[in-house]
């Protein structure tokens, strides 16, 4: 007995030891490759196109903006917009007017980046959206699962016909909730294909979505007169897949050793010298609504 304190004395000595070597990775140097987000939606502060060039693994220094190409959108209604550079950041935007990209649903946008010689495009549909019916405000107190206080579930039908597929956006006070785990979409009414949940109300966890979360991933309680606003945009069904696998590789550290090898997400953006390009465009229609949190 006494000879099996001890071996098990030794073990777990080894293995506390085992888990504080510190372990250097290096990484092999790759060429940066051209990166491009464009969500664009009916909303002027998403009349934007950003470029940057992607950098090293482990390199947390500013993100070099591209701003020296030349970037085009049209629309098969015939309309052309020029995305001029805003600054040095590689932040291309279109003047602000009532109807830039109120195109109706079904347009298509086509995207094209002139950029040290090579064009980048990419092609994207305008889909529809369904409107936001509420904001259910609930006081819960004794949750097992939360602390006591204000939790909300928007309420919305998905769309009639199979394969509709959104990003829900929540925003607490103005400010977008944009921490990977608040990343919130959907396919028709729940979280993936095949759930036979077509022209359904959402299901309840993608309401649920619409509280923040603190680090351990617990919804938080909303305080009284703070506003909340939800929105619903339209994406494409290579839009979801995109968003889902980014999704899953900024959550992956969390899956300790289960971790999968990082590596870079599909993109619809196609260049014309054949090589890598990062990103996506997506064109979407937008519903929203705002309401501010009341005593209970």
């Amino acid at each position: 007995m006494r000879y099996s304190i001890y071996l098990f004395a030794c073990l777990t000595l080894l293995l506390s030891q085992g888990c504080e070597d510190r372990i250097e990775v290096t990484l092999d140097e790759a060429p940066a490759l051209v990166t491009v987000d464009a969500w664009i939606a009916e909303i002027p502060s998403d009349w934007e196109v950003k470029l940057s060039a992607s950098q090293a693994y482990f390199d947390s220094t500013r993100v070099q903006g591209l701003d020296e190409a030349v970037v085009t959108i049209t629309t098969s209604t015939g309309n052309v917009y020029d995305m001029m550079p805003t600054d040095d950041s590689g932040t291309y935007s279109v003047e602000e007017d009532t109807n830039s990209f109120n195109e109706p649903v079904g347009t298509t946008y086509d995207l094209e980046i002139l950029l040290n010689g090579i064009t980048y495009t990419a092609s994207t549909t305008k889909f529809p959206v369904p409107e936001i019916d509420s904001i259910q405000q609930e006081l819960r107190i004794d949750d097992p699962f939360a602390d006591d206080g204000i939790y909300c579930n928007f309420f919305a039908n998905d769309l009639p016909g199979l394969g509709n597929t959104y990003w829900i956006k929540t925003f607490k006070n103005g400010e977008y909730l944009d921490d990977p785990v608040e990343l919130n979409i959907a396919f028709d009414a729940a979280f993936g294909p095949g759930a036979e949940v077509d022209g359904l109300v959402f299901i309840q966890p993608v309401q649920e979505l619409n509280n923040p979360v603190d680090e351990n991933f617990a919804p938080i309680p909303w305080e009284v007169d703070e506003e909340i606003r939800v929105e619903i945009h339209s994406i494409s069904n290579e839009a979801f897949f995109f968003l889902e696998v980014l999704r899953d590789e900024l959550l992956n550290s969390n899956n300790g050793i289960f971790a999968t090898p990082a590596a870079n997400t599909p993109t619809n953006i196609i260049s014309s010298d054949g090589s890598a390009v990062i990103g996506f465009f997506n064109v979407a229609s937008v519903s929203s609504f705002t309401d501010t949190i009341r005593p209970q």
